[in-house]
């Protein structure tokens, strides 16, 4: 048997600001776990695996722990699930009970929360009502307790207490009080440079090129190591938005700043940026690394600052062209007839990235190409997928009844184990007796586990022949030119490399049904 012990910890914890790997109640969490699983005669000769979520709401099911968790679950590799309480699986009540009242039970994965005093094999607990109603406390107190943390900091920062867990380029946090910056000795002089070339009239675009010159680390590598959401970027080089933006932070003429960037809703890990009327700006909370008149100066040279307001974008290629040499986003550029033109090069020297302009419209008519390609093939599938209709409703009877049989085996199974477990409680076996009978029990449990995933996913196969691929490019059979929803729905990414060759990368390829065993080129 293989338990699978998931913990998990959300962004509140202040453990996470203090440059530690783990929080010290995930490791509280492991513990309690492991201790349960060593001193349960069902499970204590287990093979143990861990799933964990540092740093993460549970108001959604978006974390890289709890995915692979139920990859796992779904792939048959586990076969329980051991959790503190429900609550650390997740806190939207919704989507934690489907998960333990439907999805687990039919992947036949135990799940057991133990504060919870929960048991998903115990009969009764499935049905229980405080369960249920233990799942919509959790949601209601994540949103209050949300709501107080976001309360709690915006009245530091109005006080003008530094609470940003990371400090801005050109500044570190005070050893002796985290909530105060102090220049960073390392880039303190690279901002102050910064300004001073601005105030002069150098233009960014040659003063990112003379930063990149000189092999200047970029701000994303002095962060590398902390908890910045930033820390594990790869950029080798300044880019021009990195400058202008040093070039309107306040934070430079000693000022605080917090809440540039917001989320709308608990639970959702994407933020927008702030109005800039609702930034909380206190003056003269630590040493400042350019002059106010230096930094007016500066902000003249840039011109008034005008923030893009949240809404649908016109540009249906937005974030969707790349340059295939240096691999960044494109910006699209012109204004009657537009164009993409990797323009690294100016800031970069030596970068062979692709500098002829490629117009938007010439784009858009090979992506719309590109789709109708797809569809035409979608449609030979589907004619395909309905003629073997018949033939795929024989096989899925034969799944069926194979997989209630298996089914029947594993509660034949379970009785064994609870009879056998009965009779070591009770004295008739020994300890060793009972863990080499429970052991063999276990590896037929294994088997028959390995047979019930295995036929479930032939089954499931078989009821989704038509795939999400067919169902996708199908619904899009009429198309005649670019369109937002088309765009958003089936375009990935265009790349374009030096002499104007593109490669045109849409989604739903790998979705081809294997059932109709059909090979197809997915390059465009």
């Amino acid at each position: 048997m293989t338990v699978a012990i998931y913990v998990r910890l959300s962004l509140e914890d202040d453990d996470l600001f203090d440059g530690k790997e783990e929080s010290a109640s995930i490791t509280n969490q492991r513990d309690l776990l492991m201790n349960h699983i060593q001193n349960d005669p069902e499970l204590c000769h287990s093979t143990v695996v861990e799933y964990s979520d540092d740093g993460y709401s549970g108001k959604n099911f978006d974390r890289p722990g709890v995915q692979e968790l139920l990859e796992a679950a779904r792939n048959g590799a586990i076969d329980c699930i051991l959790v503190k309480d429900i609550s650390r699986f997740g806190r939207d009540y919704i989507t934690v009970g489907n998960y333990i009242t439907r999805v687990f039970p039919f992947l036949g994965v135990r799940f057991i929360a133990l504060n919870d005093q929960f048991d998903s094999t115990r009969k009764g607990d499935l049905d229980r009502l405080d369960v249920s109603f233990q799942s919509l406390i959790y949601d209601m107190y994540s949103r209050d307790l949300s709501q107080k943390v976001r309360s709690a900091k915006a009245r530091l920062a109005s006080q003008g207490v530094y609470i940003n867990p990371v400090a801005p380029y050109g500044y570190i946090r005070s050893p002796k009080d985290k909530h105060t910056l102090i220049p960073d000795p390392k880039t303190a002089d690279t901002v102050r440079r910064i300004f001073q070339m601005t105030a002069s009239g150098i233009s960014i675009e040659k003063i990112t090129r003379a930063l990149n010159q000189e092999g200047v680390p970029p701000p994303s590598q002095a962060k590398a190591g902390t908890s910045s959401e930033h820390a594990n970027w790869s950029n080798q080089y300044w880019q021009r938005n990195a400058v202008y933006w040093i070039l309107r932070d306040r934070q430079y003429i000693g000022s605080n700043v917090f809440g540039k960037r917001t989320r709308r809703q608990v639970g959702v890990r994407k933020a927008l940026t702030a109005r800039q009327e609702d930034w909380f700006v206190v003056d003269d909370r630590h040493e400042p690394l350019v002059s106010k008149e230096l930094f007016q100066r500066a902000q003249e040279q840039l011109g008034v600052y005008k923030q893009i307001p949240h809404g649908k974008s016109n540009n249906l290629l937005s974030r969707k062209v790349y340059c295939g040499v240096c691999n960044y986003a494109i910006i699209r550029r012109g204004t009657k007839n537009k164009y993409y033109c990797c323009s690294r090069p100016r800031t970069v020297p030596g970068l062979g990235c692709c500098q002829e302009k490629i117009y938007e419209q010439d784009i858009m008519e090979m992506v719309v190409e590109a789709i109708r390609a797809q569809v035409r093939y979608a449609v030979e599938l589907n004619h395909i997928a309905e003629n073997q209709r018949k033939d795929r409703e024989k096989q899925a009877v034969s799944l069926r009844d194979k997989l209630r049989h298996l089914k029947e085996l594993k509660e034949q199974i379970a009785v064994r184990l609870q009879t056998l477990y009965e009779s070591y409680v009770e004295g008739n076996i020994s300890r060793d007796t009972y863990a080499q009978r429970k052991a063999v029990i276990l590896a037929h449990q294994g088997d028959i586990c390995r047979a019930q995933s295995e036929t479930e996913e032939a089954l499931l196969q078989l009821e989704t022949a038509r795939s999400i691929f067919v169902e996708k490019y199908l619904s899009y059979a009429e198309l005649d030119s670019l369109t937002a929803e088309a765009a958003s729905d089936l375009l990935d990414r265009v790349t374009i490399w030096p002499g104007g060759r593109l490669d045109i990368s849409l989604k739903y390829l790998d979705d081809i049904p294997g059932v109709l065993a059909v090979e197809h080129d997915n390059t465009t």
